[in-house]
């Protein structure tokens, strides 16, 4: 059986309370280091009567989002642990119990979990004020979330975008503005997941037959 770690919500803190490091490496002036702490609510959902599986590979755990433009010129963003403080964060809320293990299911090699949950990150979006002309940062996060049997056979695959923008930009520099658009991406990501795995048509139908009650 693969290593596995038992992921709990952390009841007694108020909810997430997660490191989010955005290093920003440029030159002079555009450089900049950003650590964000996020509070994301945890849903107030039923749980899913069933012990779910995650795996979280290197590309998502050290995700960096890079850029080098004119406008913005070695950009460096990192954001995996925050990704993985959301997701144990989340899944504690959706499912009886949540297992992490240390590499993708195969034949064999997983136990006590129905299924496993596999999040990648596709792709990442920021916008300033001064590119859109509006009074505004934005950020967008495009993930792609997998469910696989304890097999490795793929039960479901759907795209999941989270969006985040502050409410203005005003009285706000750079690193708060950015600050505040990923926290609300993270927090849409979140409500997204738990409201919306249920009703997507391949897991719905795979929990009809796989739920405990």
């Amino acid at each position: 059986m693969k290593h596995a770690i038992l992921i709990t919500a952390n009841r007694t803190s108020r909810w997430l309370l997660a490191g989010l490091l955005l290093t920003f490496t440029c030159g002079c002036s555009q450089s900049l280091a950003l650590k964000v702490e996020s509070e994301v609510p945890m849903p107030l959902i039923s749980k899913i009567p069933i012990n779910m599986g995650v795996y979280y590979d290197e590309n998502f755990r050290n995700y960096t989002y890079r850029e080098n433009t004119p406008d913005r010129e070695n950009w460096s963003i990192e954001s995996g642990s925050s990704q993985i403080a959301l997701f144990n964060q989340i899944l504690p809320s959706m499912f009886r119990e949540v297992i992490e293990i240390d590499s993708m299911p195969a034949a064999g090699t997983v136990t006590g979990v129905k299924a496993v949950l596999v999040p990648s990150i596709e792709e990442m979006q920021f916008s300033l004020p001064q590119e859109t002309r509006l009074d505004m940062y934005e950020a967008w996060i495009k993930y792609k979330i997998r469910l696989l049997d304890t097999n490795g056979n793929l039960i479901s695959e759907w795209p999941l975008t989270a969006y985040g923008k502050t409410e203005t930009a005003f009285m706000k520099n750079r690193e708060q503005g950015l600050n505040g658009a990923m926290e609300l991406a993270l927090r849409d990501a979140g409500a997204k997941l738990a409201l919306g795995f249920p009703e997507i048509v391949e897991v719905k139908d795979w929990l009809a037959t796989h739920t405990d009650e």
